[in-house]
C-alpha cells in the first residue's frame, strides 16, 4: 500500500510538471507571439519641446520663452535584460532632428564666445544630435554621441576656436540622461542634454520634455 501511495504521488507530480511546461510553452507560443512588446527590438518615435538654457551658472532662475524650441525623437533598442516584471534593459540608439530659433542660435554663439559677421540668423536652424547608450528597466536613459547645430553661412572668430571662414554648423559632443514616465504605449520623457566639447568652449544644458509612441 505504501509503495501504491509512492507511486501515486510521483506520477501526480511528472504530471503537474509536464502540464506545467506545455502551459508555459503555450504561453510563450501563443502571448508572447502576438505580443509585439514581448521582442527583443523596440522602437520609439515622438516629440518634445526643450528649453535651451546655455551655461546653467548663468540662467538658471531665469525664463526667456525666446530659448523654447521643438525637435523629433527616435529610439531603436535591443533588448539585453528583462527583470520580473517583464521590463526590458535594453543597448540603443537616440537620435533628435530639432529646430531652433534665431535667438537661440545668438545666445548659442554668444555663450561660445563667438563673434559673427552675420547682422541677423535664420528664423529656423537645424539641430542633430545621435547617441548611444542604454535605456534602463524602461525607465532610466544614459547615453553619448554628437550633435550639429546648423545656420547660414557667416564668418566666425573666437578666441579658444581661431577664425571659420564661411562656417554653416558647430560641432559639440552630447550626453543625455533623462526618465520614461511608461503609459501603456506611451511614454511621457523627461530628459537633460548636456552639449560640449569640439566647436565648444563651454558645457551648456538643454532640458526637453515630450511624448513617445512604444512598438
Amino acid at each position: 500500500m505504501k509503495k501504491i501511495t509512492i507511486f501515486i504521488i510521483a506520477a501526480s507530480i511528472s504530471t503537474c510538471t509536464v502540464n506545467a511546461q506545455n502551459n508555459r510553452r503555450d504561453y510563450n507560443n501563443n502571448y508572447k507571439n502576438d505580443n509585439p512588446r514581448s521582442s527583443g527590438i523596440a522602437v520609439s518615435i515622438g516629440a518634445a519641446a526643450n528649453y535651451y538654457y546655455g551655461p546653467g551658472d548663468e540662467n538658471f532662475g531665469k525664463y526667456d520663452n525666446d530659448r523654447l524650441n521643438w525637435q523629433a525623437n527616435a529610439m531603436l533598442g535591443l533588448t539585453i535584460a528583462r527583470d520580473r516584471n517583464d521590463h526590458r534593459t535594453m543597448i540603443a540608439g537616440f537620435g533628435s532632428f530639432g529646430m531652433n530659433n534665431a535667438k537661440t542660435v545668438g545666445h548659442i554663439l554668444d555663450d561660445q564666445g563667438y563673434v559673427t559677421t552675420a547682422l541677423n540668423q535664420n528664423s529656423s536652424n537645424n539641430v542633430y544630435q545621435l547617441e548611444g547608450g542604454l535605456l534602463i528597466a524602461e525607465v532610466f536613459r544614459i547615453s553619448t554621441g554628437v550633435g550639429q547645430q546648423v545656420f547660414n553661412k557667416q564668418n566666425l572668430a573666437s578666441i579658444d576656436n581661431g577664425i571659420k571662414t564661411g562656417a554653416t554648423s558647430l560641432k559639440y559632443n552630447s550626453t543625455t540622461v533623462g526618465f520614461n514616465l511608461n503609459v501603456s504605449a506611451v511614454a511621457i520623457t523627461i530628459n537633460c542634454n548636456f552639449e560640449y566639447g569640439q566647436d565648444f568652449n563651454k558645457t551648456v544644458i538643454v532640458p526637453s520634455a515630450g511624448l513617445m509612441l512604444r512598438f
